[in-house]
């Protein structure tokens, strides 16, 4: 959320009136800032050092689909947006990226609340069950 009317409104016009309502829409909040990289899933990782930004919210991720969800991020971007290094992982050089042993296939999304979700079932036997009421003729 913003901290003032008056950032909020230089935000809005820096950035424009159309990308601020969708920012708005997206992240509750309107950020400037300029485009550090993409991902391989087409996601736009932004920085900014407006002196009115929060600490440690300097860094976000537009996602090029709708839905927020941090499994879209790969793993070298999320470590960045974490403040866990200042270079980007697509600008580092070659002798300091890191070669795996065995390639990686593309990160998967998480299917949680959807139709493709895990759902386990269970093979134990109840500890309980249900209870039956029976009716008695008093005597």
């Amino acid at each position: 959320m913003s901290t003032s009317i008056i950032r909020t409104l230089k935000n809005i016009y820096h950035s424009g009136l159309k990308r601020a309502a969708w920012q708005i829409q997206v992240h509750n909040d309107t950020k400037r800032g300029w485009l550090v990289g993409m991902d391989d899933w087409g996601n736009k990782y932004y920085e900014t050092d407006v002196p009115e930004e929060i600490h440690l919210r300097t860094r976000w991720v537009e996602y090029a689909d709708w839905g927020v969800d941090m499994s879209k991020v790969e793993p070298g971007w999320h470590y960045w947006l974490g403040y866990g290094t200042n270079t980007p992982p697509d600008q580092l050089p070659e002798n300091q990226r890191v070669v795996r042993a065995y390639p990686l296939t593309k990160h998967k999304m998480s299917l949680t609340a959807t139709p493709g979700a895990y759902v386990p079932y269970n093979t134990a036997k109840s500890k309980y069950s249900t209870w039956e009421p029976t009716v008695a003729e008093r005597g």
